[in-house]
């Protein structure tokens, strides 16, 4: 019950936050072998930053959330990346990125000792959002 609830709480979150601008960027994933590009989508509730990653076919990689702690807590992950070590390696690095990027326009972190690069870089409006 809890994660349908959160899901729709993402999903709502997401639709909201295509109005605002500086809350989606493209995002790539750079390991050593492989790659992962897609979109992320991340909005303030309650003074908590959560969001989604998606790839550019639309399938949701990830949930995430900011406790107020300034732990993240993982949701829905795809069976994929949904293994104790990915997770946890995930979680890590996105505690330190999320609180950049709720600042910045786009950021690129590394992971030095996994070797993982992620990039953020803002999208563009499209003709929709000019007309506004």
């Amino acid at each position: 019950m809890r994660t349908l609830t959160l899901s729709i709480v993402l999903i709502w979150l997401s639709i909201a936050s295509l109005s605002a601008q500086g809350r989606r960027w493209n995002v790539e994933l750079s390991f050593k072998k492989a790659g992962i590009t897609g979109l992320c989508i991340i909005d303030t509730v309650e003074q908590q930053p959560r969001g989604t990653i998606f790839n550019e076919f639309g399938l949701k990689m990830v949930d995430f959330a900011c406790m107020p702690n300034g732990k993240v807590k993982l949701y829905n992950l795809v069976p994929m990346l949904n293994k104790w070590y990915i997770r946890r390696v995930l979680r890590h690095d996105l505690q330190q990125i999320v609180p950049q990027l709720v600042t910045r326009d786009s950021l690129t972190y590394e992971n030095p000792k996994r070797h993982i690069t992620y990039r953020f870089k803002p999208l563009k409006p499209t003709e929709d959002e000019t007309e506004r």
